[in-house]
């Protein structure tokens, strides 16, 4: 036979339920956050190797093995986007597998000729260096110092290209634009050379973000 609680004892029990409750979870954040610290200064560790090991060769010997790795994705995947990324991430030892993902539709986003993906992925290389954390939202000074390497780059790109947006790229290199979602329009791109044109648009892109890393490091280590 089940003993009857009293109401007191139930509202105890209850208590300390809550109690025990809230610090489990708060034993919980602070070990998500030690993990998330535990992870950050394990890419911070591997990024700063990357870096020294870089800054050691050649640069024109850097720029070939960024060569051969765009080449190597764009053969793969035909995506920019992806490409430009995963060459940079490979290079300088970033820690974006995710990222790598969500940039599968960010080719001229959503191949709707608007921003060029050898855009999109430099910045996002970029975010995951100098950006900001979920515990660090609030810092306003990171948010701004990415900025200045970001834009950098692009006013680089833009330089290069005469524009960071798909349509106009397209145009400067193939004479006009094609709309990519049109199946018939798709297939003239990729009979006018598309992956060895776009490829050369991305290797320029991720030579240009290797310098911008690669000096800004150089003078935060002098």
């Amino acid at each position: 036979m089940k003993k009857k609680l009293k109401r007191r004892d139930f509202i105890y029990s209850t208590i300390a339920a809550t109690i025990g409750s809230v610090a489990l979870g708060s034993c919980s954040i602070k070990e998500k956050e030690k993990s998330n610290r535990e992870i950050k200064d394990s890419d911070e560790s591997t990024f700063e190797n990357k870096i020294s090991e870089n800054l050691e060769m050649p640069r024109d010997l850097v720029m070939k093995l960024l060569d051969q790795k765009v080449n190597n994705y764009m053969q793969i995947s035909y995506n920019c986007a992806q490409s430009s990324f995963l060459a940079l991430k490979e290079q300088f030892g970033l820690n974006g597998d995710d990222v790598l993902k969500a940039l599968t539709p960010l080719t001229g986003i959503a191949e709707r000729g608007e921003t060029c993906g050898a855009v999109i992925g430099p910045l996002m290389a970029f975010g995951l260096i100098y950006g900001r954390g979920e515990n660090e939202l609030h810092d306003w000074d990171i948010y701004r110092d990415s900025l200045i390497p970001s834009g950098k780059f692009c006013k680089l790109f833009e330089e290069e290209f005469g524009s960071t947006m798909c349509f106009d790229i397209q145009k400067e290199i193939f004479g006009r634009s094609f709309h990519l979602t049109n199946p018939e329009e798709l297939k003239e791109f990729q009979e006018a050379g598309a992956t060895d044109k776009c490829s050369d648009v991305v290797r320029n892109a991720v030579r240009f973000a290797a310098e911008i890393i690669l000096e800004r490091e150089k003078k935060s280590k002098s």
